[in-house]
């Protein structure tokens, strides 16, 4: 029997979120959901190549670092800012990846500003 590995609800969500890399490149994406724990987004073969130059398919990718910068409709005050690791990359067609960060840092109240958008999003659900 299959068990789900998830522990948290992920939701789909259409963000403009930027990607800033290590050396401080900075890659606009689009997310395809959110959770409390992560984020995924959609990308070409351009961006995942920046991303990891030597191939998402073929290298380690826990070890690449990011950082989210993004600013959720539920707060227009504040930006929120995560640093994330690299799960995991899956290749949807020729030009197109889907990417899966874990959130491992906040910045500036950054995990109370998702915590309350998780809420906005849960009540919309329900309503």
């Amino acid at each position: 029997m299959h068990k789900e590995r998830r522990q948290v609800k992920r939701y789909n969500i259409e963000l403009d979120i930027d990607i800033v890399l290590e050396d401080g490149t900075i890659l606009p994406v689009l997310t395809h959901d959110i959770s409390l724990n992560g984020i995924q987004f959609i990308c070409d073969s351009q961006i995942a190549n920046e991303i990891e130059p030597r191939g998402l398919q073929s290298h380690s990718l826990d070890r690449i670092k990011v950082k989210v910068i993004t600013r959720f409709p539920t707060d227009d005050k504040q930006k929120f800012y995560a640093s994330c690791k690299v799960v995991a990359a899956r290749r949807l067609s020729q030009d197109e990846y889907m990417l899966s960060l874990e959130f491992i840092n906040f910045e500036k109240n950054s995990s109370n500003i998702l915590q309350n958008y998780i809420k906005k999003l849960a009540l919309d659900e329900l309503g």
